[in-house]
């Protein structure tokens, strides 16, 4: 019972520091073009344009985080919304990112639902396995699972997005490569996001923010999980499974519209 309340304790202190240590920093949000090296920009430049005018369907906001309400992916003739506040549809301009932005991008994205689907299915899944956490199989320890699982995926998105995005000036969205790429070329582009991330300004490097920020949270877990699972190896094992997480968060956020769509349209035959 003790751990649990020193999780609830760690997750309110993240809650609540990460807004003040943001207004402290005293950043303003501004607009921008649209990055040099972006998929949107190849997409641009094969002749797809990106202006508000001919995208039609999607028209960004490119002031603050009011931008995160308006993310979704262009498939056809309608957007199809993603579950997620840190996504960029292919052929479309993203804003210009500060600190304050990424703060409030990390507290957002720690909680959609597509975040707390992941935590069901990790809990879920640890729990049909009986896998660490080794909190047990009755009731009572799903719920240690859920609340572990939820405590581990919030700090990692608050530790990359928000604290290590800051530190190495690193852009933590999500640039959707859409259909006028290859399947491959996309599948390859969204498994390799954990490791290989971007500059604010667009330049491809390694993914200190994504890689640094799920190995804290798994350190964090320590804090929590049972004194059996209390054990550098229980580290390592889930910074990978953090890791292999977020490629396939991003396999999602690559090709879940043009699922969605395919089967909406199914449907309507």
């Amino acid at each position: 019972m003790s751990r649990m309340f020193y999780l609830l304790r760690v997750s309110l202190f993240f809650l609540f520091a990460a807004p003040m240590v943001a207004v402290a920093m005293g950043a303003e949000t501004v607009s921008a073009p649209e990055l040099p090296d972006s998929p949107g920009a190849f997409v641009a430049a094969s002749g797809i344009s990106s202006s508000n005018e001919d995208a039609g369907t999607y028209t960004p906001r490119l002031s603050g985080a009011s931008a995160f309400d308006q993310q979704s992916t262009t498939t056809g003739d309608r957007p199809v919304l993603l579950p997620r506040v840190k996504f960029i549809p292919a052929g479309h301009r993203a804003p210009q990112q500060h600190v304050r932005d990424k703060v409030a991008l990390g507290l957002r994205e720690s909680v959609t639902p597509f975040s707390m689907f992941a935590w069901s299915a990790s809990a879920g899944w640890s729990h049909l396995i009986d896998s660490a956490p080794n909190y047990g199989v009755n009731s009572e320890a799903f719920a240690q699972r859920l609340g572990a699982a939820a405590a581990t995926g919030s700090a990692k998105e608050i530790f990359s997005d928000a604290v290590f995005a800051s530190l190495f000036h690193q852009d933590p969205r999500y640039y959707q490569l859409g259909r006028s790429h290859r399947f491959f070329n996309r599948a390859v582009y969204a498994g390799t996001r954990p490791v290989i991330g971007r500059t604010d300004s667009g330049r491809s490097i390694f993914n200190y923010a994504g890689v640094l920020g799920t190995g804290a949270s798994a350190a964090l877990a320590q804090t929590y999980y049972p004194d059996e699972n209390v054990h550098p190896s229980q580290v390592m094992q889930s910074w990978g499974s953090g890791i292999a997480g977020s490629a396939l968060g991003y396999l999602i956020s690559e090709f879940g519209g043009d699922v969605i769509q395919a089967l909406h349209i199914q449907k309507h035959e």
